[in-house]
């Protein structure tokens, strides 16, 4: 029986760019510059996957990122990083409605997560005390088998049932490699493809875990 819900946040609860990051730094940058390199610079390099495991500190990275393009304004830079998110309602919607418990499982920064707890406050508010599982905070990113390993530890501790079996929690994300590296580790797994709410509410409701 399912005992718990555990969704992803990128292209579940929302639409989000890194091109739009890309352009916005690209903007404000004063020498060498193109949308092109900046993502070189943050995501061909990597440096946005050590930023959510936690091996990057976020001021630093601003700090070599502002060095690299010539941008002074640190706190500008921050905003042009971060401000690439938008709200998908449908789900966001559905996700309220959901009685089980239910976690949030993503791949994030510390400076993207700045933006999401202001813009997503409220929808974050449904989520279970402590039920936010954080790559940054696990050390590792999904599909990592240990993110999964934290995750469920996650759950088996608010649920106070250290026994809790891996198939009891259902995973929701939009990632094909991460849904198989869930149903790899025991995890029931929904891959949710180009925002279909409509799809994801019918296996919520298959599980009896909509109210």
């Amino acid at each position: 029986m399912l005992a718990a819900v555990a969704f992803d946040f990128g292209n579940v609860l929302c639409r989000f760019s890194h091109q739009q990051a890309c352009d916005q730094i690209a903007q404000l940058a004063t020498r060498d510059a193109t949308p092109e390199r900046v993502r070189d610079h943050i995501y061909t390099q990597r440096r946005m996957d050590q930023l959510e495991d936690g091996r990057l500190n976020p001021d630093l990275f601003l700090a070599e990122l502002g060095d690299r393009f010539g941008i002074s304004d640190l706190e500008r830079l921050r905003r042009a990083y971060r401000t690439i998110f938008q709200r998908v309602e449908p789900t966001c919607d559905l996700i309220a409605r959901v009685q089980l418990p239910k976690l949030l499982a993503s791949n994030t920064d510390p400076l993207h997560w700045e933006e999401i707890s202001v813009l997503f406050g409220p929808d974050l508010d449904h989520f279970t005390p402590r039920g936010l599982v954080r790559s940054y905070d696990v050390g590792v990113r999904k599909p990592d088998p240990r993110f999964y390993a934290g995750l469920l530890d996650r759950a088996r501790d608010l649920l106070a049932r250290p026994d809790l079996p891996a198939e009891s929690l259902l995973f929701v994300d939009d990632m094909p490699e991460n849904c198989e590296a869930a149903l790899a580790c025991g995890l029931q797994v929904h891959c949710h493809l180009n925002h279909d709410t409509a799809t994801l509410a019918q296996v919520l409701a298959r599980h009896g875990a909509l109210a």
